[in-house]
């Protein structure tokens, strides 16, 4: 833990780099829940409850994985399976903190509704579009790398 908490003070060019893709990463969260509101959950909603969500959470996860394998394939700098890691820990906090923020300040939802986002047992996905920012750039390196 203590060499992780060095290498973002060192703050490596793939650190950074890493930091600026995640805004990529917060349009496309964007863009998917403009789509999934706009067009299906009107739909799918009378119909099948909350399946919307777990759609867009799945349609999330696959936007996700598609620009972290472009953006390894793309990124001209060296970078460990280490790194890859405290990057998708990284991604998951500044989602975290985003998600938090936008749920209390702009969508007025209280400190308990904002956590029961995360209660995968009651249906919601939300948890595994996090788990997928860590475990994506490992399975696109591994690809890229064959």
């Amino acid at each position: 833990m203590i060499v992780l908490c060095l290498d973002f003070i060192s703050m490596n060019s793939f650190y950074r780099k890493s930091i600026a893709f995640w805004f990529i990463l917060l349009i496309l969260a964007i863009l998917n829940a403009v789509i999934r509101e706009a067009t299906y959950k009107p739909l799918l909603t009378p119909f099948i409850g909350m399946w919307a969500h777990q759609l867009s959470s799945l349609t999330g996860i696959v936007l996700f994985f598609v620009a972290i394998y472009l953006f390894l394939k793309r990124v001209g700098t060296p970078y460990t399976n280490r790194e890859l890691v405290a990057v998708g820990l990284m991604w998951i906090v500044m989602t975290l903190i985003f998600e938090t923020w936008m749920n209390i300040c702009i969508r007025h939802l209280s400190i308990l509704d904002t956590i029961e986002t995360y209660y995968f047992w009651k249906g919601e996905t939300w948890i595994f579009v996090l788990l997928s920012l860590v475990i994506s750039p490992l399975i696109a390196d591994k690809i890229i790398h064959r």
